[in-house]
């Protein structure tokens, strides 16, 4: 075990399960007072509580999206260790259809070790999302963009032909879901990247009230704010999503 897994041990209190590391970065699966969590050089890209399904963190906020379709297809880029699958699996199962990309081999290694059963239910696609996004023949109702290289979204998918390619694999009536995480160079680009959805989509913008600071950025091709409100106030009222329901009734125009 090396110095920096001694130091995330003892001052988070968690155990590392399994690493996995190149040159570029170091991936821990490790186990703490918060649960199970996947780690990119210390930053958590998925948590699993150790009770229920809902984190109290942005993960949460993509899980009442499948209700505004009867058995919505999702394309999901961006795997991480797998939180939103495990979520979606868990409240919905069969009532969906998942594509997963994610380019890091590494990561996808990771997540089979902490959702194992959840991967098995996916379609898991280990290769660029870019490239995906170009050749795919494969409409989607939801896309769920949650594509990271440490703490910032790759250039180029904030790109605009890339948000055409997101386009064109959308449905009608489909929906993106982005979540932006809003680093010092991320909230300089922000505005920049919702003039360019705002092209394609209606965009509106769901604020973690719980201080995460994540933005998860809904476009909608045709449902507008009253629309997809009425549908995702369909979620059942739990108190540990809440927070989740909140947040959408609070949604602000981009």
């Amino acid at each position: 075990m090396n110095i920096i897994n001694k130091m995330i041990e003892k001052i988070r209190g968690e155990k590392i399960i399994k690493t996995e590391k190149d040159d570029n970065k170091v991936l821990t699966l490790t186990e703490g007072p918060e649960g199970i969590s996947v780690k990119f050089n210390g930053i958590t890209y998925s948590r699993r509580a150790e009770k229920g399904i809902f984190t109290g963190s942005y993960w949460d906020y993509f899980t009442p999206l499948p209700l505004l379709y009867d058995k919505p297809n999702i394309l999901m880029i961006g795997l991480g260790g797998g939180t939103i699958v495990y979520q979606i699996n868990k409240l919905y199962g069969r009532k969906t259809s998942m594509d997963v990309v994610e380019i890091d081999e590494k990561m996808v290694k990771l997540a089979r070790e902490f959702i194992p059963e959840d991967i098995k239910k996916i379609n898991l696609f280990v290769e660029d999302g870019i490239e995906f996004l170009k050749k795919s023949k494969k409409k989607y109702e939801l896309v769920f963009l949650d594509a990271y290289d440490g703490d910032k979204i790759p250039d180029g998918f904030l790109d605009e032909k890339t948000i055409s390619y997101i386009n064109d694999v959308l449905t009608a009536d489909g929906v993106l879901a982005v979540n932006y995480a809003m680093s010092f160079k991320a909230i300089v680009f922000f505005q920049n990247y919702i003039g360019k959805l705002k092209k394609h989509f209606k965009v509106y913008l769901v604020n973690n009230p719980l201080g995460s600071g994540n933005t998860i950025i809904l476009c909608s091709k045709k449902m507008d704010k009253t629309e997809l409100l009425e549908k995702i106030n369909r979620m059942k009222k739990e108190n540990d999503n809440m927070h989740v329901i909140k947040g959408y009734n609070n949604m602000s125009n981009g």
